[in-house]
């Protein structure tokens, strides 16, 4: 008779462990990829947020490549964004040396400042001219920036 509870247990374990893989329990999202152009050219190193208008959504990042292309990503890398519409922010800061610093164990070495290298109408996502929906299925959403 033990023999027959332990075989009983050992198929109920076996069962919850088939039916108990672990799968993703994020919303589905959808690939989003595109270019970032600047005055005609690509963008590289620019930092793309998707920050969507519902607020039950989840903000999406990406970051442009040499090429100016990227993927975005909400919950894992390149996974996408999930479908809404979204403001839609690039930012480019670079390290930019100016002057030398004054004071503190450093003194006298270079100081270096974050430098924006994109126009600040695209910074926030709060002022941003930009929008884009995504939608089911493949996205593409070329960033073509201006003055």
């Amino acid at each position: 008779m033990n023999k027959s509870v332990l075989a009983i247990c050992t198929a109920v374990v076996c069962l919850l462990a088939i039916g108990c893989e672990p799968g993703s329990s994020n919303p589905p999202t959808s690939p989003v990829t595109g270019k970032v152009t600047y005055k005609g050219d690509a963008v590289e190193g620019a930092k793309i947020k998707f920050v969507p208008v519902d607020p039950e959504g989840k903000v999406a990042n990406g970051e442009s490549s040499a090429d100016g292309t990227y993927t975005m990503s909400t919950f894992e890398t390149g996974d996408g964004a999930m479908a809404g519409k979204y403001k839609v922010s690039v930012r480019k800061l670079v390290s930019v040396e100016q002057g030398v610093q004054q004071d503190g164990e450093h003194k006298g070495e270079p100081a270096y400042v974050n430098k924006d290298m994109l126009p600040k109408k695209y910074i926030s996502d709060a002022n941003t001219p930009l929008e884009f929906e995504v939608t089911t299925g493949d996205n593409t959403y070329d960033i073509q920036l201006d003055d």
